[in-house]
């Protein structure tokens, strides 16, 4: 009788055991998925800045250059900003496929780190 009942709570005591190891692993990837989400919507949205700040300071000489090149200034300007819309559109486009390789890089990293140490 009491044969059983070691063998059954050395059965639960390695149960308990893995159940908190376990937990402990899905606590440590969650607190990945979160740092990664949270990076890659700041990465995005430095990429977005980044394109507003070339637009604004960078730009504007592209304008007068098309505009003289064209021999209409505002016709340089609807280029340039054009060019723009289409950019800024197309990462309004692939946002997702951008935050989520962002994501994948950001939890590789983290995952290969932990693996190391």
């Amino acid at each position: 009788m009491e044969n059983i009942a070691e063998k059954t709570f050395a059965e639960l005591k390695e149960d308990i055991s893995t159940y908190v190891e376990l937990r402990l692993e899905l606590l440590k990837l969650n607190t990945y998925e979160r740092v990664a989400k949270t990076m890659a919507v700041f990465s995005y949205g430095i990429v977005l800045v980044l394109l507003a700040f070339c637009h604004f300071i960078f730009i504007p000489g592209v304008r007068f250059f098309l505009g003289e090149l064209l021999g209409s200034m505002a016709l340089g300007f609807v280029l340039v900003v054009g060019m723009y819309l289409l950019l800024f559109g197309i990462t309004m486009f692939f946002k997702r496929k951008i935050t989520s390789k962002v994501m994948n890089e950001i939890i590789t990293a983290m995952m290969s780190k932990d693996e190391k140490g």
